[in-house]
């Protein structure tokens, strides 16, 4: 008995240093909502949200394909891909930078970026960036955050940037 306690509180403390792998179930992966907002152009104007069972949501603002809501199924690789995407800008809190919290200089006209995070049992970490803040770390890859919705199956709903101005704003 005394042998047996000991092995079994190493093997105890042995789990705890598991690092999950791409097979992570999808109960701990964390839901993802992602919007995109507007701009002084044609920028697409659209939130999603997506489950790591691959159960999406999308709302379609402005110069998208589909304006209104509409739901989509993504795939596993699908969501671990954006997931892995998203994951490099994924802050420790929730934080957000834009005209009065950036450390570099700040550009008009811009879209901005939402990403929260909602884990299973714990409080949603959000990133809100908007994207005429040059944010050290984030300006240099802007485009693998801002175009990280194309990982999902939504490419009909957003439509293709060429013709965007034939989408138009809601309401025309």
């Amino acid at each position: 008995m005394i042998r047996f306690v000991p092995i079994s509180i190493a093997a105890l403390a042995l789990t705890g240093c598991v690092t999950p792998g791409e097979g992570t179930d999808a109960q701990s992966a964390p839901t993802i909502d992602f919007s995109v907002g507007p701009c002084f152009g044609f920028c697409p104007d659209f939130a999603l949200s997506v489950t790591p069972e691959g159960e999406g949501t999308y709302e379609g603002r402005n110069f998208v394909a589909k304006r209104g809501e509409a739901r989509f199924i993504a795939s596993e690789e699908d969501y671990r891909a954006f997931a892995s995407r998203l994951a490099p800008f994924r802050p420790e809190k929730s934080v957000s930078y834009g005209y009065d919290n950036c450390d570099g200089p700040v550009a008009t006209d811009s879209p901005s970026v939402t990403v929260t995070w909602r884990d299973p049992g714990e409080e949603p970490v959000t990133l809100n960036w908007y994207m005429g803040c040059r944010q050290p770390g984030l300006a240099d890859n802007s485009e693998a955050l801002y175009k990280a919705w194309e990982e999902l199956p939504v490419d009909a709903l957003v439509g293709p940037d060429e013709g965007r101005q034939n989408f138009g704003r809601r309401g025309e």
